[in-house]
């Protein structure tokens, strides 16, 4: 599968490597192709850069990993017809960092990040997903104290199977449906909580698990 990825951060690189070693095609997009030199480089033949506007024509699956604040200039300029019918996996966090660290969030109750990218890609599927951990351990995330869980929401449910299943193919052992995307909200307020502790503690290779029983 061509998989695209909206982002050239370290998120977007990750995520990059990862669906590479399932082995699907990947197109990074980006502003500045010169930073992924030695990505490219270390990634291999399966793996390629381009414009946002490439890398979105040439996903079949495309996941947005730029920063929360610059989504709608991102999907703006990778052209809005280019992610019709398609899954559109929504990595951001809409962070405020004018006042210092740490960050605010930028979304509010009713208008997340992840419910106006679905407004404003009406033809598309997007689920919110990926946003409440380490870019690092996003790939096979087990931790010395367990397996971490990871959380979605979204409202095409054969979507959110699919991201499930790719979440499981990279090292996920549980992935929890918290519904339509509304929910969103709720993801990135706790990828706040993830964020707060990060900044008090200075360690950034925790995460979440529910316990159930």
């Amino acid at each position: 599968m061509q998989i695209g990825i909206l982002g050239s951060g370290v998120v977007g690189q990750q995520l990059g490597l990862g669906f590479l070693r399932l082995g699907h095609l990947v197109k990074i997009g980006t502003r500045n192709q010169g930073k992924l030199i030695e990505w490219k480089k270390n990634a291999g033949e399966n793996a390629s850069t381009g414009s946002f506007k490439e890398a979105a024509e040439f996903g079949e699956i495309i996941i947005l990993a730029s920063a929360g604040t610059a989504a709608t200039a991102v999907i703006d300029s990778s052209g809005r017809e280019n992610f019709s019918n398609k899954i559109l996996i929504d990595v951001t966090n809409p962070l405020d960092a004018s006042q210092g660290p740490p960050p605010k969030l930028a979304s509010s109750f009713g208008n997340s990040a992840g419910e106006q990218i679905q407004k404003l890609l009406p033809d598309s599927k997007v689920v919110k997903a990926f946003n409440t951990i380490n870019a690092y351990i996003m790939i096979n995330p087990k931790r010395e104290e367990g397996d971490p869980d990871l959380f979605i929401s979204g409202n095409d449910d054969d979507a959110k199977k699919q991201v499930t299943q790719f979440a499981e193919q990279l090292g996920w052992k549980s992935v929890i449906d918290l519904g339509d995307i509304s929910n969103a909200y709720w993801l990135e307020t706790f990828a706040m909580l993830w964020i707060v502790y990060g900044f008090k503690t200075n360690n950034w290779s925790h995460a979440f698990k529910l316990l159930k029983k």
